[in-house]
């Protein structure tokens, strides 16, 4: 669309006290103009669009990564202090025996309770954190299927 400009003045002419109107009209012809200017910000747009999508996938697919990473550490370390739980209860179960037969002070009762205690907290934050990374995991994916694997 050219841009028609209309402009009314009045101006003196030379060193006479003659005034005279003036009258312009402006009409621009868009004869050597093709657009490329404009054509040029289009591309340079769709190019910046272009790589900030890029970037954002990139983003996406680290996140996807390092939620699986999550997931396997958190199932190993769930997955250790199992044993390792057994093991406490097992302790705990004959210091009770062994402080009932006298065998066993007072001492060493409270200790493998404590031992006992330590390895629950344990389990429960590994099972914590797997459940965490699993959520995360199934965020990232779209889906809850991921959180109901053992």
């Amino acid at each position: 669309m050219p841009d028609v400009t209309v402009s009314v003045g009045a101006r003196r002419i030379g060193d006479s006290h003659d005034k005279a109107a003036v009258l312009s009209l402006s009409v621009p012809l868009p004869i050597f103009n093709n657009g490329a200017g404009e054509l040029a910000r289009a591309g340079a747009e769709f190019d910046r669009a272009q790589a900030q999508r890029a970037a954002v996938s990139l983003d996406a697919e680290q996140a996807l990564v390092d939620a699986q990473s999550d997931v396997a550490n958190a199932q190993a370390a769930a997955e250790a202090a199992g044993p390792a739980l057994a093991a406490a209860g097992e302790a705990a179960r004959i210091a009770r025996i062994g402080y009932a037969a006298g065998r066993f002070s007072q001492l060493d009762l409270i200790e493998a309770e404590r031992a006992l205690t330590e390895s629950r907290e344990v389990s429960i934050d590994a099972l914590a954190a797997l459940h965490d990374a699993r959520a995360r995991l199934a965020r990232l994916n779209g889906s809850t299927a991921s959180l109901y694997k053992d």
